[in-house]
């Protein structure tokens, strides 16, 4: 008797794991995700994906390992509209809406992708004459529970931008400038033949004076970085404010928004997939300041 499959789930089936298999083919595993060893063997194949077992430690790992879906019993095809719907920033309640997940894996997912794009959103290095700009934000407790803060200290976000159009948004410290952590997150991008361009603050203004070595040059204003403080301040407006402990992520996304790429959300869903880009769940919103605001 022939097994009738009217609503094509035996289908639907297939073709997904025919998808993750075909993505997972030629994903080069050089270690093991637990203890870093390189002594592995092949351990038979699920699904069509490759199983290792590590020598070492004796754990078993997959060619699908710590890439973006990770553990994840949803469709490939539900991870790739979502990723697309990311890029066009559309809300937790749409996303869950459309793809039939809870509004708390849409949270979670959403998180995992701005968590794959930080590793996209740093340049090689600034060259040329790179723009410096910051943005005061106020810090933003949305989402966390019994807390009640009598003052709500500022974020500093620096932005800086080179001729090649290379652009990296950072968070550097709460509350004060602190240099050492600007050195550490922005400063090791700028080449030292550079002409460093400040934009309206004392703090940058003694860097570029430092790092211009009192060299005077006569450069044009960059638009973009001249509105820096305008444009985000529109951009987030979108999620009805932004917990400063996901900020940095958010400002991943950012970037690609103000660098305006076009980007194909099919090659990024495969890039986030094939690369080692996983996050736990434990781990996201992990934010730590020192006793001198400085964000690690």
């Amino acid at each position: 008797m022939i097994k009738t499959d009217s609503n094509f789930n035996l289908l639907n089936s297939n073709i997904n794991n025919l998808i993750k298999s075909t993505i997972y083919l030629n994903r080069n595993i050089e270690k093991c995700p637990t203890c870093s060893s390189k002594h592995y063997i092949k351990y038979g194949s699920f699904k069509g994906i490759q199983r290792y077992k590590c020598k070492e430690c004796d754990k078993t790992f997959s060619s699908a390992s710590n890439s973006l879906w990770s553990y994840s019993k949803k469709d490939p095809i539900k991870w790739t509209k979502f990723v697309e719907y990311v890029l066009e920033r559309k809300s937790l309640r749409f996303c869950a809406e459309k793809l039939e997940i809870s509004l708390v894996t849409a949270f979670y997912w959403r998180h995992k992708v701005l968590h794959g794009l930080t590793f996209d959103s740093i340049p090689a290095k600034l060259s040329g004459d790179v723009h410096i700009a910051k943005k005061l934000i106020l810090e933003n407790f949305k989402g966390c529970r019994n807390i009640i803060p009598s003052v709500r200290h500022n974020i500093w976000v620096v932005a800086a931008k080179d001729y090649d159009d290379s652009i990296i948004v950072k968070p550097i410290s709460r509350c004060h400038w602190h240099l050492p952590s600007f050195n550490q997150k922005i400063y090791y991008l700028i080449e030292k033949e550079t002409y460093i361009v400040p934009y309206g603050d004392r703090y940058i203004s003694l860097v570029a004076k430092a790092h211009n070595k009192k060299r005077i040059k006569e450069v044009q204003s960059d638009k973009l970085i001249w509105s820096f403080q305008i444009i985000i301040e529109k951009w987030l407006k979108k999620y009805h404010g932004v917990a400063s402990k996901y900020l940095e992520k958010y400002l991943s996304l950012f970037i690609l928004f103000l660098t305006k790429k076009e980007i194909n959300y099919m090659d990024l869903s495969k890039r986030l997939c094939i690369e080692f880009r996983f996050l736990k769940i434990r781990d996201i919103g992990k934010v730590n300041y020192k006793s001198t605001g400085v964000l690690l």
